[in-house]
């Protein structure tokens, strides 16, 4: 009898286990069902895909769409021109990249792109036409060495993103008529000349001008306000309208003669101004307070900022300048919140005015150098300005501390571990 109990528990745990078999079977099967309904279902629309193409044959089914849907990626060595008359619109990105063979770009008929259109390292491409776009969430044209032809539309309404990198254009073609910018970065097109914004106002995030044709002139007198704004590399630049920027403005490796911002009033974080070889005058005569640092160094021929900073206030980082100067004035100085540091290669300097601060309680930063070129060099603690930045970027442990009372305390650990264990 106890053997018959024995038997029929395990044919019943058998069962539950063959249940559970069956179960998992069926769920398995359900899943894949769907799965291949969800393809399916998608295949409806022959126009909705993302899809990388690499031969001619797939450019001429984009053309079969007048609105695509979907990520597209065309690259590779078998592609020569691109044209895609049907498309008028797509609601997704196009990318181009790494396709030495491709020559010519044609989307004339193409409006509106909800993402981006990137086009990279395609050595061979000469020309972009883009003649009717109106809306694009992000343009980027990257290493295109042989890009001199590009046909854009002036009135086009939107765009988030401009990054033009590293091209062989002429003229920005264009790319300057926006009376508002988000981001733009327009870098090392060699043969861009002159870059001007006859309509800007407001840039709200960054525009950054940098490394294109060595006497590269940038005008924006109509531009007001901006989130961030780098000029780097040019010739000469004109902003005579400009009365703020939220976060970092920053000028270096220019060869003008000539800076002058004379309505501007207020920078919200940091203001920049280095390696300007050739700068020899400096005017910001409404500026009265920058919200973080000041840092100004390797502009060799401003010898003379008596008139440089009139209306200076406050500066709420650390202030940091150093140069071959005779006299940098700033009459209306209160308050400096950071580190302090002021150093002249000129015998000329005075650092009266700056020690009175200090003294006043005015810096507020746990350092202070002020220093003229006969002091400087006496002292032996001046450094260049990048030398400096290396030492207070150091994490780790000095070999050597002016900290007399904190070395001399070390030596006390070891006698202490001696007493303690001849009487303990």
């Amino acid at each position: 009898m106890q053997l018959k109990s024995l038997l029929l528990s395990a044919v019943a745990i058998a069962s539950v286990f063959a249940a559970d078999d069956d179960d998992k079977t069926t769920t398995k099967t359900t899943s894949k069902a769907t799965s291949t309904a969800t393809t399916s279902t998608s295949r409806k629309d022959p126009c909705s895909f993302s899809t990388a193409i690499t031969e001619p044959t797939g450019i001429a089914e984009l053309n079969a769409c007048a609105t695509l849907k979907g990520e597209i990626t065309i690259s590779g060595n078998a592609i020569g021109p691109i044209d895609l008359p049907s498309v008028r619109e797509l609601a997704g990105s196009l990318t181009i990249v790494n396709s030495p063979s491709i020559v010519s770009v044609s989307l004339n008929s193409l409006q509106n792109i909800t993402g981006s259109l990137q086009i990279k390292n395609a050595t061979q491409l000469h020309s972009i036409d883009v003649i009717s776009l109106e809306r694009v969430k992000e343009l980027q044209f990257i290493s295109l060495p042989s890009l001199s032809n590009f046909n854009f539309n002036p009135s086009i309404k939107e765009v988030e993103k401009i990054v033009l990198s590293d091209t062989a254009l002429f003229d920005l073609s264009g790319l300057t008529q926006f009376k508002e910018i988000n981001y733009m970065n327009l870098n090392n097109n060699k043969n861009i000349t002159t870059i001007d914004f006859p309509n800007l106002k407001t840039v709200t995030d960054t525009l950054i001008l940098s490394f294109n044709h060595d006497d590269a002139q940038v005008s924006m007198n109509k531009l007001i306000w901006a989130a961030n704004l780098t000029i780097q590399d040019v010739k000469k630049f004109s902003a005579t309208n400009l009365t703020a920027v939220n976060g970092t403005l920053g000028f270096s490796y220019n060869t003008y003669e000539e800076l002058k911002l004379d309505k501007l009033e207020n920078v919200g974080q940091s203001l920049q101004i280095f390696a300007n070889d050739d700068l020899d005058r400096l005017s910001l005569k409404k500026l009265t307070e920058i919200g973080g640092e000041l840092k100004m160094f390797n502009n060799t021929e401003l010898e003379n900022m008596t008139y440089s900073f009139p209306e200076l206030k406050r500066v709420r980082g650390a202030l940091s300048i150093t140069g071959d100067f005779e006299d940098l004035s700033m009459p209306s100085l209160e308050r400096v919140q950071g580190d302090f540091k002021m150093t002249s290669k000129s015998e000329d300097f005075k650092c009266d005015k700056y020690d009175e601060l200090k003294d006043k309680g005015r810096i507020e930063g746990h350092n202070y150098q002020c220093a003229s070129g006969k002091k400087e060099n006496l002292s032996g603690k001046v450094d260049d300005d990048e030398e400096d930045d290396d030492n207070n970027n150091e994490s780790g442990p000095r070999t050597s501390s002016p900290n007399k009372e904190s070395s001399g305390n070390t030596q006390y650990v070891p006698i202490l571990m001696l007493l303690t264990f001849l009487f303990c």
